[in-house]
């Protein structure tokens, strides 16, 4: 099934759920200097990720299948004040 992705198209098996797409970018992003330094200070990346326009709390990651032509993007957090 295609889904977007930051708005780039990508191949995913049926039945993927949301939990496994967060997975990756977790993994994926891991040396990122700014995830590094949150997580050494928060425990968390603090990685915000947005289903077909609505954000989605981390509680519900595991809880959501994708769809054919579900819409998901992730937002770094912003540092600085």
């Amino acid at each position: 099934m295609k889904l977007k992705i930051n708005s780039m198209e990508q191949d995913f098996p049926t039945g993927t759920k949301l939990i496994e797409l967060v997975n990756q970018i977790r993994e994926a992003n891991r040396d990122n200097p700014v995830l590094k330094s949150l997580i050494e200070k928060t425990g968390k990346d603090h990685i915000t990720f947005v289903y077909n326009r609505r954000v989605v709390k981390p509680s519900k990651y595991d809880s959501i299948e994708l769809q054919e032509g579900d819409e998901i993007r992730w937002i770094l957090p912003y540092a600085g004040g």
